[in-house]
């Protein structure tokens, strides 16, 4: 059924007929991190001393990525892929993932399936954001509530950068630290790179959270 659309209580599209839904792929322990400490910075959580690299290999080149924190007090700064050992787990995703027919079959205009009840188990549930407003310059950390506990953070939308010509490090982009299941702290840094509102400018920045069945 072409031109099906379905919104949630808050008015988010959810199911769109249009675009074929994102299904979840693999589950991924953080195995491993290399050069922990190599690059430090500046911020409220701390100088970077205990964040190491993921493997360089550790994402696919497509799909979304997702991240799980589950130490509380543990941070990370997944644009530049640091984060601390063991303080968490990620989900890969991706639309180009097969979708079992089953149950409201949604199809788009070309017939090929979009969206399932069969897959709807698999796939993301959009269930809150990160919301940073207008308002704030997020080089001043922001403390924010989350809906559901130990939510899924679509790192994929978190901006970062870390970079070095040989003698000195340059670095912007966000940090995440959890205070517990439900709370959580949002800090931009920046060092020889754009800050905050040259990179984000005046619009807020949202960043998904997602709950994944059985997960």
């Amino acid at each position: 059924m072409s031109g099906f659309e379905v919104y949630n209580s808050n008015g988010a599209l959810t199911i769109d007929s249009d675009n074929k839904s994102i299904v979840m792929s693999t589950v991924k322990a953080m195995g491993g991190l290399s050069d922990t400490g190599f690059y430090r910075f500046s911020s409220d959580f701390g100088d970077g001393g205990n964040l190491g690299f993921l493997a360089s290999d550790f994402f696919p080149a497509e799909g979304l990525r997702w991240y799980q924190p589950q130490v509380n007090g543990s941070y990370c700064f997944p644009g530049a892929s640091l984060y601390q050992v063991n303080t968490g787990r990620f989900m890969l995703s991706s639309n180009t993932a097969g979708i079992q027919s089953g149950y409201l079959d949604v199809f788009n205009a070309a017939g090929q399936l979009t969206w399932s009840a069969a897959s709807a188990g698999t796939m993301p549930r959009i269930m809150d954001f990160f919301t940073v407003p207008s308002s704030h310059d997020l080089a001043t950390t922001l403390t924010l509530n989350t809906a559901f506990a130990d939510p899924w953070i679509c790192i994929s939308q978190c901006p970062g950068n870390i970079s070095s010509d040989g003698t000195q490090g340059g670095y912007s982009g966000l940090l995440i630290r959890r205070l517990s299941s439900t709370q959580y702290q949002l800090q931009y840094i920046n060092r020889f790179q754009k800050n905050y509102r040259t990179t984000m400018g005046n619009g807020g920045l949202r960043i998904a959270l997602a709950y994944f069945t059985g997960y």
